[in-house]
């Protein structure tokens, strides 16, 4: 809004409309400067004290998150201080706090950029907010200490289970909640080939208590859900409690493969004997893992509340797996 404002010098009316012929007319020009000057400083102050009703702030992000891509350091859980992790985001909406958010766990080869950027175009399309954890090969290295969550020492033995790298995703949303950046309580989590381990394990080893959605893709091979097997190929001589396998059996979760990811040559595919009895591909192995739960749960006499998903015309795809996976997310985080 443009405003007027005058200013009365010795019942002079000076108005800014006035020609500065008019000024050098009526005043000597040693007065002229500070007329001039004392009316820029009068108009200034109008201007500030009429422009509103209310003062006007400078806009203030709602969350520390980047809009778009970002990345934090995550160092906040003790037992794992010592093990600070780069976490990549992607915040499809600038300054949201009211999106589902979304873990995205990055394959064998560490390519989390990659696959967070796998995730992009959907998290625009569903409006997610996308939470990458990356577990470097220098501080994490060989599948131990990633896909099988640094659950067991160089010696044999089991660590901790404070320790196991498992319990950072619970831990990085109780964060994420602190700081503002997501009103849900709950949260899905995804991983694919690598990050489809290190999944479907978090899900059996710790309580995955606020995620309301659990998928694991492509995975090479799988911690199988009874005890004919040691681990990590099943839970004989592993920590895990038995009492639980009723609770797991129950979880929200949805085992994904590609109807094509049938390479028996496939180089990053484990090749042991006993990931061998799973089947000779992803999808032998994926159809084995699940119909071994569902085998479990019979005997129990429950339900098994797990999924079982090909994707069509899909192989060993990040990208093309991705746009199905977000869909399901979106059909079940939004309700």
């Amino acid at each position: 809004m443009l405003v007027f404002c005058f200013v009365t010098l010795d019942n002079f009316t000076l108005t800014f409309n006035s020609q500065i012929n008019g000024f050098k007319a009526l005043f000597h020009m040693k007065y002229f400067k500070y007329i001039l000057l004392s009316s820029l400083l009068l108009f200034t102050s109008c201007e500030e004290k009429s422009s509103g009703d209310s003062v006007v702030e400078e806009p203030q992000e709602d969350t520390f998150l980047k809009f778009r891509n970002g990345k934090f350091v995550f160092n906040n859980y003790p037992p794992l201080a010592d093990k600070p992790i780069n976490v990549y985001t992607y915040l499809p909406v600038e300054g949201a706090t009211n999106l589902p958010v979304i873990f995205v766990m990055h394959g064998h080869s560490r390519s989390v950029i990659s696959n967070c950027g796998d995730w992009s175009e959907s998290a625009d399309l569903y409006k997610f907010t996308i939470i990458c954890p990356e577990f470097n090969e220098a501080e994490f290295p060989t599948s131990w200490n990633y896909q099988n969550g640094m659950m067991v020492e160089p010696n044999g033995q089991f660590r901790d289970s404070t320790t196991w790298t498992y319990n950072l995703i619970e831990e990085i949303f109780s964060f994420l909640k602190e700081n503002n950046v997501t009103t849900h309580d709950t949260y899905g989590i995804y991983g694919f080939s690598g990050g489809g381990q290190f999944v479907h394990r978090y899900a059996f080893f710790t309580k995955p208590e606020r995620a309301k959605l659990i998928i694991s893709a492509g995975s090479g091979w799988y911690t199988i859900p009874n005890y004919t097997e040691k681990f990590p190929y099943g839970l004989n001589n592993s920590p895990f409690d038995n009492n639980n396998l009723t609770e797991k059996l129950q979880l929200p979760m949805i085992v994904m493969v590609g109807e094509n990811d049938t390479n028996p040559y496939d180089s990053d595919l484990r090749r042991t004997v006993e990931a061998n009895r799973q089947g000779s591909n992803r999808v032998e192995r994926a159809n084995f893992y699940y119909n071994s739960a569902s085998q479990e749960a019979s005997n129990i006499g429950i339900d098994l509340n797990w999924s079982y998903l090909t994707v069509e015309k899909v192989g060993h795809s990040s990208s093309g797996m991705a746009p199905q996976a977000a869909e399901l997310f979106f059909n079940d985080l939004n309700n």
